[in-house]
């Protein structure tokens, strides 16, 4: 018997809102393509912005996803853009990004924590710290009400600023250039193994990674795969990095006597964190062992 169409719409999955996810439309020419791509997570990130009151810790992890996503289609870009107009837009994304800086954290901080497996005395009066932190009211929904501002001019800027005359070449010469610098600061990490050096990288690493999803959006099922190992990659990196924050914030409230020095704690942190951080090196040596160049041809080639 036939299902009756509302009761087929009610069942129906719901769609991801539009503008979620970097996504380019193969039916636009490809210099449209990008601008409606960059607009549409700006617009985004604005929606998120909104629901601020009723969801604060959502809203201001899509808003911020929704920023570094339009920031790497400004890195893509910066070839053709030039550096005085890329730059002009990386900073008003960046201002937009670090009002929201200290609500993130707190949020990451106390989930970080409750997932490494740690006996330690101290762990769970640091816990209810860090638990007070996040419950406190600091304002979520007004913060973002004003960064989201600052984005609205943004998608008319960069269409006055692209050349018209943007192309392919162009968009090879900004690939390129992003898997130049994922694999310049793989090195350092793999050279150091900082911990500041092996953020550097992570950040390069998502920068890449959402300027292949955009790609990959419109490409063959060879570059899907290729945008979900980077994905994989990128969210464990995000993991680690994670946990070297925390580390850090550890130390500094320790030191400031906000909570009591935890050795265990800070031990299996430290532990966790170089025995991913190796796993994870070795990955990307593994995933850039081509060229640059012909790491961006096998790209645009993949998505035809």
């Amino acid at each position: 018997m036939a299902t009756n169409p509302v009761v087929r719409q009610l069942l129906r999955p719901p769609r991801r809102p539009a503008g979620r996810k970097l996504a380019m439309r193969r039916a636009f020419p490809l210099r449209e393509s990008i601008l409606v791509a960059f607009a549409r997570t700006l617009r985004y990130a604005r929606t998120a912005a909104r629901r601020a009151s009723a969801d604060p810790e959502g809203a201001v992890h899509e808003y911020r996803k929704s920023i570094r996503r339009a920031r790497a289609v400004v890195a893509l870009l910066r070839p053709a853009l030039g550096a005085k107009a890329s730059a002009g837009i990386s900073r008003e994304l960046r201002r937009a990004f670090a009002e929201t800086g200290a609500f993130r954290d707190a949020d990451v901080l106390l989930a970080t924590l409750r997932q490494v497996p740690c006996d330690d005395p101290a762990r769970p009066a640091i816990e209810e710290a860090l638990g007070r932190e996040r419950a406190q009211d600091r304002g979520a929904a007004a913060a973002l009400e004003a960064a989201s501002r600052i984005l609205r001019p943004l998608p008319d800027t960069l269409r006055v600023t692209l050349p018209e005359a943007y192309s392919m070449d162009d968009l090879a010469d900004g690939l390129s250039r992003s898997v130049r610098r994922v694999q310049a600061t793989l090195a350092r990490a793999s050279e150091t193994g900082l911990d500041a050096d092996l953020h550097e990288w992570r950040k390069r690493v998502k920068e890449l990674r959402y300027q292949l999803e955009m790609l990959a959006s419109s490409g063959s099922a060879a570059l899907k795969r290729r945008e979900k190992a980077f994905a994989a990659l990128a969210e464990d990196l995000g993991e680690t990095t994670d946990l070297i924050l925390l580390q850090a914030a550890l130390a500094e409230r320790a030191a400031r006597g906000e909570i009591a020095e935890a050795p265990a704690l800070t031990a299996a942190i430290r532990d966790a964190v170089a025995a991913r951080a190796q796993a994870q090196l070795e990955r990307g040596r593994a995933l850039f062992a081509v060229p640059h160049g012909e790491f961006a041809r096998l790209v645009l080639a993949e998505r035809g």
